[in-house]
């Protein structure tokens, strides 16, 4: 009789089970140079990316009551990075972009923001 587990009667050929199998890797080709480069080229846009975000979901998270040091905990940083990486977007936000244009970022929420990272610093 035929099992699940075993292709012939006897079970001398063990048969892989779907979850022994894992999922189908596709095949790739050697890596080329182009292929590398491509990404290299990725990881540097998704790096850059993370960089412009991480600071603005730490602001927004610490304005909607989450502590500075779990914000800072949640982006993988010490609060001391998180700081530096946070007040540099900040401050970029906080001068008008053109005079009689407000700026971007309210002092309030920026001196809230920064009086959290303070406490969690101390």
């Amino acid at each position: 009789m035929t099992s699940l587990i075993t292709d012939d009667a006897d079970g001398a050929t063990p048969r892989r089970g779907p979850l022994e199998r894992g999922f189908p890797l596709p095949r790739s080709a050697p890596p080329t140079v182009s292929s590398t480069l491509h990404r290299l080229s990725s990881m540097a846009s998704l790096r850059a990316w993370e960089q412009r975000s991480t600071p603005a979901l730490m602001h927004q998270a610490i304005l909607s009551g989450v502590n500075a040091r779990h914000a800072a905990e949640a982006a993988q940083l010490s609060v001391a990075e998180a700081h530096v990486r946070w007040s540099a977007w900040a401050a970029k936000r906080l001068a008008p972009q053109r005079p009689g244009i407000a700026a971007e970022l309210p002092v309030q929420q920026f001196l809230n923001v920064h009086a959290a990272f303070a406490a969690a610093l101390k």
